[in-house]
């Protein structure tokens, strides 16, 4: 019999909504909040009512912990503009937002477009 060993677990999940993993074409043009310029296009490569992940942003690697972002969500029923501010680097070319301050309309907006992109997988 072996012992048990609490760090043999994986971490638990820290996130209070699920994410969805995107698919199908979704778009992101990204504003750097203070410069008060655009980073570029970029795809989220998932998204839950808290954020998302932001992939093949060609300037990925000048974007870090703690800039503020103006998000411009772009699918093709609709446009969402949200703000965020970047929490991680999960690889060299992928990094989270977490959206900030969400109205009930903005809200209910990413759970219509989340719908949206849940329904194109049936």
């Amino acid at each position: 019999m072996t012992a048990f060993d609490a760090h043999d677990l994986p971490p638990p999940d820290r996130r209070r909504y699920p994410r969805y993993y995107v698919f199908t074409r979704l778009m992101l043009a990204i504003e750097d909040e203070t410069l008060k310029e655009s980073i570029g296009i970029g795809e989220p490569g998932d998204i839950s009512l808290g954020g998302l992940r932001v992939r093949n942003l060609p300037a990925c690697p000048n974007v870090k912990v703690g800039d503020q972002l103006g998000l411009l969500l772009l699918d093709t029923d609709d446009s969402l503009s949200l703000q965020g501010e970047v929490v991680h680097h999960g690889t060299s070319d992928t990094f989270g937002v977490e959206f900030q301050e969400l109205s009930t309309s903005q809200q209910r907006a990413v759970e219509e477009m989340i719908g949206r992109l849940h329904s194109r997988l049936s």
